[in-house]
């Protein structure tokens, strides 16, 4: 009787913890975030009927400038010049009427970014198009290069919302609501953004315990018995290269080595990488194919945790977060902990590798711009290797102050800002999305002379703003959301390339 007694009880308590788990479902598949008209779905089959006018609009805005500035902000010229770009769209909450002006826009965007070698180059584009001052404007947003303005927005106080490049970002269904990334940080210290920052430090980003530096030792193990002949152009392999990050930064993070299946799931957090800068309007002309992608790899991720049984690790997560912030299922947390681990963690380190796996080559990366990285002296992978050894540290930040994991950030006016956009003044009220652009920031001439150029022995290079902010500078303190990874990816970063090498330079002890 006793034995049925506590068969009972252990079922009961099962259910009573699968419902505190929850179901990742209910998380990608909760009612929208905010949706603008133009994002209609009733607006997608005129977008289809359309789309050849479209795409000829769109390519005049492309290689006509001065069109592409009448779209991004109103044709001066004309009588509805006030209300004919997407400046104007945007303060008005992109109505649906605006869908077409989008539409055009998007093309010449787009073509822009394709023909620009990546997003650094479409910034000096978007930039030159701007007249080269000191804001240009690009989705729902105005933006900011010069490092000056850079520095002063990652030093204050950021109103933050669910935004990515200057646009309203997808939630729940494509980003995660509550990403920490998304919350605002406040002068209050027990506001959301702090505790749950105060979280991840805690459960799986202090570079400081002993549990840390035994992963990372056992990492380096780990790593030579997955690759027990390693040659630097191994990692010229991108799903080789993304299955080893994958692993390892889950590895550090949560002290579990997944397989290699595990690691190729995890991996698609690098590989559809370009799923995310996309907004709703063209998901939706697309079907949704991308935001179902993402679906999947987030559940998939999710269920990469529960084959490990790392739930508990996430309820005591859940449990440690003050109670006005405390997820009402535990999944939910934990597909927000994921996200940032693979978007951030797993994707950044994974562009951070690549990047660093070209320049030992003399090799120009896959998603950079070849008119402006010069490598200079350092046109020998004999000489490239030298430059590493020597101090692998400075190596590190100049090819990322080069080509940034991390190429901009958005955030919100605090106040009404007066910009000039080619010349003419707008008024930019309270709210407004305002990206502040690294990539740009880090090769300001005033700050980087050479901006172009490959130098590692630099003596600044603690300037750079590629974690978002000057990490290891004198004033670091002042920079509140430097990245809480940073550690940990330059650590995996660090021993994926030095065991590539046949070194051991720079890990952490």
């Amino acid at each position: 009787m006793a034995s049925g007694f506590n068969t009972e009880r252990r079922e009961e308590k099962a259910a009573l913890l699968d419902d505190r788990w929850g179901n990742i479902d209910d998380v990608l598949y909760a009612p929208l975030g905010p949706v603008s008209g133009d994002e209609s779905w009733w607006l997608v089959p005129f977008f289809w009927l359309t789309l050849p006018i479209s795409l000829i609009l769109g390519a005049i805005g492309f290689l006509c400038k001065s069109v592409f500035l009448g779209y991004s902000i109103g044709f001066e010229c004309m009588p509805c010049g006030s209300s004919g770009g997407m400046l104007q769209s945007a303060l008005q909450g992109r109505p649906w009427y605006y869908a077409a002006v989008f539409w055009r826009y998007m093309v010449a965007a787009l073509l822009a970014l394709a023909t620009s070698s990546g997003r650094l180059g479409y910034f000096l584009w978007a930039k030159a198009a701007f007249g080269n001052g000191e804001h240009w404007f690009h989705g729902e947003g105005c933006w900011c290069w010069s490092y000056k303005d850079c520095i002063a927005q990652l030093k204050s106080k950021q109103a933050r919302k669910p935004s990515f490049g200057c646009v309203k970002a997808c939630t729940p269904d494509l980003f995660a609501t509550n990403l920490l990334i998304f919350l605002p940080n406040s002068d209050v210290s027990d506001c959301e953004w702090a505790a749950m920052r105060r979280v991840l430090h805690e459960h799986l980003l202090d570079h400081t315990t002993l549990t840390y530096s035994q992963r990372l030792a056992d990492l380096k193990l780990k790593i030579h018995s997955a690759w027990p002949s390693p040659k630097l152009a191994d990692l010229n392999d991108k799903t080789f290269l993304r299955v080893l990050v994958s692993k390892s930064v889950f590895y550090m993070l949560f002290g579990v080595w997944v397989s290699d299946d595990d690691g190729k799931t995890l991996s698609g957090w690098r590989s559809n990488a370009t799923i995310f800068i996309l907004p709703r309007a063209i998901q939706r002309v697309i079907f949704n194919y991308g935001i179902r992608t993402v679906q999947s790899l987030r559940r998939d991720t999710v269920t990469i945790v529960q084959k490990y049984q790392l739930e508990p690790f996430f309820t005591k997560m859940n449990n440690s977060l003050p109670s006005k912030y405390q997820r009402s299922t535990t999944v939910e947390l934990c597909d927000e902990i994921l996200f940032v681990a693979g978007f951030a963690g797993i994707g950044g380190t994974c562009a951070a590798i690549e990047t660093l796996t070209a320049f030992l080559q003399v090799k120009i990366p896959d998603e950079a711009n070849k008119d402006h990285i010069n490598f200079g002296s350092y046109d020998t992978p004999e000489k490239m290797f030298a430059a590493y050894t020597k101090d692998s540290e400075a190596y590190i930040r100049e090819a990322f102050r080069l080509d940034p994991p991390v190429a901009s950030c958005s955030s919100t006016l605090l106040e009404d800002k007066v910009v000039t956009l080619d010349g003419r003044q707008f008024t930019l009220p309270k709210g407004m999305l305002y990206e502040h652009t690294l990539a740009v920031a880090n090769r300001d001439p005033e700050i980087f002379p050479e901006a172009d150029l490959f130098k590692p022995e630099r003596s600044n290079l603690q300037r750079t703003l590629t974690w978002n902010g000057a990490w290891g500078a004198d004033d670091e303190d002042e920079f509140p959301r430097l990245c809480p990874g940073r550690y940990l990816s330059l650590d995996v970063v660090k021993v994926v390339i030095n065991h590539a090498l046949g070194c051991d330079v720079g890990v952490s002890p």
